[in-house]
């Protein structure tokens, strides 16, 4: 028997390839080749072994070889590509890089353009070009199944405001493009595609091959969707057409086929096609306003019916597979996170919502947890910043019991012994979305804080070894955070200590979420006041303030401005002797970030609250903090900053002329009311989230 434990072929199996390199009569090879193909299926120590002692070379070289051979070679082509289409299944990175070096994509992109004769052949070549773009999963896996883009850098994760929703996505996500490749992915199999002259075009060609050609086309299509660029060549293409008209047609042939009550098998040949169209119409409009615009405006020339009319009626059907609600939800979604679609829109707020819910509340099985995940980051993407649907989301407790499950006992509903790693993948996304979900109405804020042991467990999460908890129970505390009463409340010492622990991490995700939950909670009625001040809080961000990353600097003044707010002189001094007058003044002549200068005008204003004015004014020289005031006052601001400067220089004045009523500390304090984004106004809570 042959030692698994050592990735290195067996004696049998050395025999076996000392065949395969030989040059034997063309049955002789294809039986050596089939043998070596069942041998690597479904086996990550054969695809090791096999792999380094050069098989994958040999395999190339055959495949070179008998595509160029014009003889009827077809049966031992199939044979090597699938054989190779095994390797490219590996979760091994060097297999796949080793068979993008040897050109095995160009080649098949060649065989596909040159040997249409064989719809085997085709449908082989093309699936062998599908194994390379689809996600490599580990042997934990339950699910035939994927649901993600593995050359899709996500986009990280920021607790929005309901007026950050309404800001373009490219303004939101702070990048033009929805991703870029990375770079250090010279063998990426998406830009060997695209650099492959008429790639796109074989692929058009091919798609009414046979319904086994159209799904590996269309799934290879969702994983060329990467960045706006990338899905611009597709929609110019004409690949939207395409799909819909496939969408149509198989739809059409799965509900005639039940009607008729005809095979299971076809059927559900079907509905693959069906579950994979809408995969890529997500994909083709996700974060991309002007595609999606489009695909909300397509119509069918044959039946007359838009592009979400057909959607809209598969999520209407009852006893729908999966992967087809999921994905019919998906689309609204990323309708409506690119302002196509309303959240109040029924597709949105109704079918889809309601959908997604019953996706991730369902009984849950081993096989179904990927989706489970997705589904749940999913209602993430859709409910951050759609407060309007935060309602609907909790009408029942169905939800929120299920995340309860999830986050305390996942074993009640996982088997024990599922990957670990897969429970801390589902318990980090049903804290996020808590924190979601606990980010604007109070009602629910309190539901959950109430909830007994999150808290703690959250605590527990943050104390375990793994990143993407530690982030998820970060976010809980920052939605928990925007409530006055969680402030007096919920939150404890040992968040606190929690909270300075986090914001000296080596990790600039974490740095930066504490950092919000850190400005929410330096207010002066939160009871962790005192305790982050001693823990040396205050020198901590004026630390930040030099930081590099433009979205640490604006969480670090907001932070010291919300503890500038009603704070004593003391705490005004130390933050003034911090930053420095001088630098202060050279801010506000110099500085071009409108969001700084906003925050940077309130922090004035809080220290110049009815109490402290006479004595702060001495260390700033009026007559000149007036004169700087005044001329930013002059140059073309947004309205935000204008009315900051306008505020604060009345304010000023008055202290001047003792005639005229001085503000009020509350009136003064409401710049703490005002949101970063213009004509949106929100309380203290409401911060530019730059986690």
């Amino acid at each position: 028997m042959p030692s698994y434990d050592d990735d290195v072929p067996t004696q049998e199996e050395e025999n076996l390839l000392k065949q395969l390199r030989e040059n034997q009569e063309e049955q002789q090879r294809l039986r050596v080749i089939s043998e070596v193909k069942n041998l690597v299926i479904g086996s990550k120590r054969c695809k090791t072994a096999f792999y380094r002692v050069g098989t994958i070379e040999i395999l190339c070289n055959l495949l070179q070889e008998f595509s160029s051979i014009n003889t009827n070679s077809n049966e031992l082509l199939i044979e090597i590509i699938d054989c190779i289409s095994s390797f490219a299944k590996s979760s091994n990175k060097k297999i796949v890089d080793r068979l993008m070096e040897l050109g095995c994509i160009q080649q098949l992109f060649l065989l596909l353009s040159s040997r249409t004769d064989s719809i085997q052949l085709c449908e082989s070549s093309l699936r062998c070009l599908r194994s390379f773009f689809l996600p490599k999963l580990s042997s934990t896996t339950f699910s035939k199944v994927d649901y993600t883009n593995p050359f899709l850098t996500p986009i990280s994760f920021v607790l929005l405001c309901d007026q950050d929703a309404q800001k373009p996505p490219s303004l939101i996500t702070q990048t033009p493009k929805l991703v870029q490749l990375p770079s250090f992915e010279h063998y990426s199999p998406i830009e060997i595609l695209f650099e492959i002259p008429q790639s796109l075009d074989v692929l058009l060609r091919l798609i009414s091959v046979s319904k086994c050609a159209q799904l590996s086309i269309v799934e290879i299509l969702c994983c060329l969707c990467v960045n706006n660029e990338r899905q611009k060549q597709l929609v110019d293409k004409d690949f939207v057409p395409v799909v819909f008209r496939l969408l149509l047609q198989n739809i059409s042939e799965n509900q005639q086929q039940q009607q008729n009550s005809k095979l299971c098998s076809i059927n559900l040949t079907n509905e693959y096609i069906i579950g994979v169209c809408l995969k890529f119409l997500c994909s083709l409009c996700h974060e991309n306003a002007s595609i999606a615009q489009q695909l909300h405006d397509t119509i069918s020339s044959e039946t007359n019916q838009t592009l979400c009319e057909v959607v809209s009626s598969l999520l209407c059907k009852i006893h729908r597979p999966v992967v087809i609600s999921y994905y019919a939800s998906k689309f609204f979604v990323n309708l409506c996170k690119t302002k196509v679609l309303d959240a109040d829109h029924p597709s949105v707020a109704i079918e889809s919502l309601s959908t997604l819910i019953h996706l991730c509340t369902k009984s849950i099985l081993n096989k179904c947890v990927y989706l489970h995940i997705e589904c749940l980051d999913t209602l993430i993407y859709l409910l951050n910043g759609n407060s309007i649907l935060h309602k609907n989301a909790t009408y029942t407790e169905q939800l929120l019991n299920k995340l309860f499950t999830y986050i305390f006992t996942p074993s009640k509903v996982l088997d024990e012994q599922i990957d670990e790693l897969l429970l801390v993948q589902i318990r980090s996304s049903a804290l996020t979305l808590l924190a979601v979900l606990s980010s604007y109405d109070e009602e629910i804020k309190k539901r959950i804080a109430d909830e007994g042991n999150l808290i703690a467990t959250a605590i527990e999460c943050y104390r375990m070894p793994y990143v993407s908890l530690q982030l998820a129970a970060l976010r809980l505390f920052h939605g928990l955070s925007r409530s006055v009463h969680q402030l007096r409340t919920t939150f404890n010492d040992t968040i606190c200590d929690i909270l300075l622990d986090a914001i000296k991490s080596s990790d600039l995700d974490i740095v930066k979420i504490s950092s919000c939950v850190i400005s929410n909670i330096v207010l002066e009625f939160s009871t962790c006041r005192t305790r982050l001040l001693n823990g040396g809080i205050l020198s901590i961000l004026l630390a930040l303030l030099t930081h590099t990353d433009h979205d640490l600097c604006i969480n670090s003044i907001w932070a010291l401005r919300n503890l500038s707010y009603l704070s004593t002189l003391k705490i005004k001094q130390d933050i003034i002797n911090g930053i420095t007058v001088d630098r202060i003044y050279s801010l506000l002549e110099r500085c071009t970030d409108e969001q700084f200068l906003i925050c940077l005008l309130s922090l004035l204003r809080n220290f110049f609250d009815e109490k402290d004015t006479n004595a702060l004014l001495t260390i700033f020289n009026e007559e000149k903090l007036l004169s700087t005031l005044q001329r930013l006052r002059e140059q073309t601001h947004p309205e935000e900053i204008q009315r900051e400067l306008i505020t604060l220089i009345d304010h000023l004045n008055s202290n001047n002329n003792s005639s005229e009523q001085r503000l009020s500390s509350d009136s003064v304090g409401s710049s703490c009311r005002t949101s970063l984004f213009p004509d949106y106004t929100c309380d203290e809570m409401d911060q530019l989230d730059c986690s």
